[in-house]
């Protein structure tokens, strides 16, 4: 079979078996996964314009500002006008927002040990290789 068919075969199985994965590590969240890459996204920026968010999650304004929208209802971030240009808006982690992020992130660090005590230390390490040289490589495609 051709690369690029067995690409196109396994793709959607790999997908389907990512968000299996994803449901059983997030399992509980008190949020969707999508606030929760938002919260990330944010994070990893320090602060960022509504712009800037829709470009790095891949979504129309119009959404991301919805997205922000219930983050900030929530009180887990906040919007404040850019000092260097007052037409700018940046979004930003409240206190309570870093936080939940903190939390979140060791209750998915506890999930993920838990799955990994299912495999043998081998597996383990070549899952996480796997998935870094995945992800190496998909950064060179987009």
């Amino acid at each position: 079979m051709e690369r690029i068919e067995r690409m196109a075969r396994i793709f959607p199985q790999l997908g389907a078996r990512l968000g299996r994965l994803r449901a059983v590590v997030h399992d509980g969240m008190d949020l969707t996964y999508n606030q929760y890459k938002t919260l990330l996204t944010i994070a990893d920026r320090g602060s960022c314009t509504l712009g800037e968010l829709g470009r790095e999650l891949d979504v129309a304004m119009s959404s991301a500002s919805q997205m922000v929208d219930r983050l900030v209802s929530q009180g887990w971030v906040d919007r404040t006008q850019d000092s260097d240009n007052r037409r700018q808006v940046l979004i930003s982690l409240t206190p309570a927002g870093g936080d939940l992020l903190a939390t979140l992130q060791e209750t998915i660090l506890a999930g993920y040990r838990q799955l990994f005590a299912r495999l043998p230390e081998h597996e383990q390490e070549a899952l996480v290789q796997s998935f870094e040289t995945i992800a190496g490589i998909l950064d060179k495609l987009t």
